[in-house]
């Protein structure tokens, strides 16, 4: 494929991706706002907020079926699933009330796991499932300049710049989503999925963005989650299944 058919795609899957981070986000419809899901299941609907990525890599992927070395389970089907299981068993241990009051804290708290990693494997289905191949195939070298490219334009779909956050504020969330790229390129190398990588980034929301753990968990019970959760994951890269097979592609 050529440079101008890449850049294509890159341009369709970003003005997706943004234009629904707009619209759920930033925009947030009144329908979206009065959405109440019955069964207490109303947590599943912020899936919709991360959804943008997912529809753009996979418009791209269903029209243009380019190249991919990242994969929803990458080399390890069963160590990707094990991976996405255990937050969402650690939160049901734990227990988050239900602001509704209809479910019990324990089941809640698995729904609000589900949700945490259904949103996290949405964004990175885009940015290191479809993205990060594309960075690559389109011949540009060095992992760091990659991860320059991939965390502005993450950054871009955050639509930051629309926020009241200050010069400093900007500065360091840009650094740290061109830090994460980095890192998180490091382990696709090795496992070569997609959910591999939301794991770890689940530890970012799990401390600060996600709103629903902070309104629902203290910051005890989140410590410790994120502590369990970072030192099984690390165990389970560092011994993960076809490692070889997912780094060579």
């Amino acid at each position: 494929m050529s440079q101008r058919t890449a850049l294509l795609r890159l341009v369709l899957f970003l003005g997706i991706a943004v234009a629904l981070s707009w619209y759920f986000r930033v925009h947030v419809p009144a329908w979206f706002k009065a959405l109440e899901l019955p069964l207490g299941l109303t947590p599943l609907k912020y899936l919709l907020e991360g959804i943008g990525p997912l529809l753009g890599a996979l418009a791209v992927l269903m029209l243009f079926h380019p190249p991919r070395r990242v994969t929803l389970f990458g080399s390890s089907r069963k160590w990707s699933l094990l991976m996405a299981a255990l937050p969402v068993g650690l939160f049901a241990v734990v227990g988050i009330e239900d602001p509704e009051a209809v479910l019990d804290p324990h089941l809640h708290g698995a729904i609000i796991g589900v949700v945490s990693v259904g949103y996290v494997v949405f964004e990175e289905f885009g940015w290191r499932g479809y993205l990060l191949d594309e960075v690559r195939g389109m011949g540009v070298g060095g992992i760091w300049v990659r991860a320059l490219i991939i965390g502005v334009l993450w950054y871009a779909w955050h639509l930051t710049p629309l926020s009241a956050a200050t010069i400093g504020e900007h500065a360091v969330f840009l650094g740290m989503l061109i830090f994460g790229s980095w890192g998180f390129e490091r382990i696709t190398d090795t496992t070569g999925s997609v959910i591999s990588v939301a794991c770890f980034h689940l530890l970012g929301s799990l401390l600060s963005t996600n709103a629903l753990i902070q309104d629902g968990m203290s910051g005890t019970s989140r410590m410790v989650i994120f502590g369990i959760c970072l030192i099984a994951w690390i165990a389970m890269v560092s011994r993960w299944p076809g490692r070889e097979r997912a780094a060579n592609g």
